[in-house]
């Protein structure tokens, strides 16, 4: 779908219909948030409105092909479906990130990029509770889409705490000042700067989640601050049904070995096959049509189905994001981890494939159009 002009910048073949999961999209424009954090707005063509129709905490799964490889990040959305007619994702440079960096250096407004609808369960619920959104760096992509979708469509009180090095960090600080000034009686942001308060602790954490610890409670930013947070909110005695955490994995580049923050991007390294034991056939149905695949002992469903040359949606495989669902019609699995799926769709037959081990016999798995 992508071939490279003569300015060496990724252009799209006009008129190649989507390859697998993946769409071309046409980059709108782009902004730059601050010194290191740039927000990418994507045009969506009328005939894929429904399909890219997205709920505020989301986000977009990315396939880059730079200096020959293909890469996949995912960003979430920092735009309100509900009253902003736009997609937009925002990504911080990260030293030595291939795909980071060739955001910053080579993308442009008019530029195609592949992406798959949006996914990811770190979203709004409708309650009457309050909200309390603990960001930190990057982190504040799915919150402030969180928190725009409460303002603009709920009477909930909202309360963010951002933590940033220092105030030249902070992204979106103009559009946070114009919210809490538009809604002053119930939307207060707490900003932290490492650099004048110290990094964050479980003391301020406990005094920024208030008194109300029915409150609804959302996570998202490096480990160690979301490590922090967790704890003191737990500490604090709020229901694990109450907190909602984002994570983003820090997964090495095959070039540089050098971690690259995103949400995730693809590991290759799977156990191999164990002496004596068999293979299990796969029947996968995948964008309406049936494959068999044989999945060697050892194997996840996602790596099997992705080395027998098809194309499934997936992203963290971590078990967090939930990018690479699929329904089980027939057979069973075990995952390995499971960090996103509830008892309901569980017992629908939703598993993570990127987690999902197959057991013995035929397992039939089908995954949504």
């Amino acid at each position: 779908m992508t071939e490279e002009d003569t300015s060496g910048q990724v252009a799209t073949i006009a008129g190649v219909a989507p390859r697998g999961p993946y769409h071309a999209l046409r980059v709108a424009r782009v902004i730059d948030e601050t010194h290191d954090a740039r927000s990418i707005v994507l045009e969506i063509p009328d005939a894929l409105r429904s399909l890219f129709a997205y709920e505020a905490g989301q986000f977009l799964t990315f396939r880059f092909e730079i200096d020959g490889e293909r890469l996949v990040r995912c960003y979430s959305l920092a735009s309100c479906p509900s009253s902003e007619g736009e997609h937009k994702v925002t990504v911080k440079r990260i030293r030595d990130g291939r795909v980071s960096n060739w955001i910053h250096d080579t993308l442009a407004a008019g530029h195609y990029v592949e992406v798959m609808r949006p996914a990811g369960l770190f979203t709004l619920r409708s309650r009457e509770h309050p909200i309390v959104l603990f960001g930190a760096g990057s982190g504040i992509t799915p919150c402030i889409s969180i928190l725009k979708t409460a303002l603009a469509t709920t009477e909930r009180r909202v309360r963010l705490f951002y933590a940033n090095r220092d105030e030249a960090s902070v992204i979106f600080g103009p559009e946070l000042d114009h919210l809490a000034a538009r809604y002053r009686e119930r939307f207060e942001v707490v900003h932290r700067y490492d650099s004048v308060h110290g990094l964050t602790d479980e003391a301020t954490v406990r005094a920024c989640a208030g008194v109300d610890l029915a409150a609804d409670f959302y996570v998202c930013g490096p480990a160690p601050f979301m490590d922090v947070v967790e704890k003191a909110l737990r500490g604090l005695g709020v229901a694990r049904e109450h907190v909602f955490i984002e994570r983003f994995t820090a997964p090495a580049t095959p070039a540089t070995g050098v971690a690259e923050s995103s949400r995730g991007a693809p590991a290759s390294h799977e156990p191999g096959p164990r002496q004596g034991e068999a293979a299990v056939m796969l029947r996968v149905t995948l964008g309406g049509t049936t494959h068999e695949v044989a999945c060697e002992p050892g194997q996840t469903v996602l790596a099997a189905v992705r080395r027998a040359g098809l194309e499934p949606p997936f992203a963290c495989e971590e078990g967090y994001c939930g990018c690479c669902m699929a329904r089980v019609r027939e057979g069973d699995v075990t995952m390995k981890a499971n960090d996103c799926l509830d008892r309901q769709q569980l017992a629908e037959g939703w598993v993570l494939t990127c987690q999902s081990l197959p057991r013995a016999g035929v397992l039939r798995i089908e995954w949504p159009d």
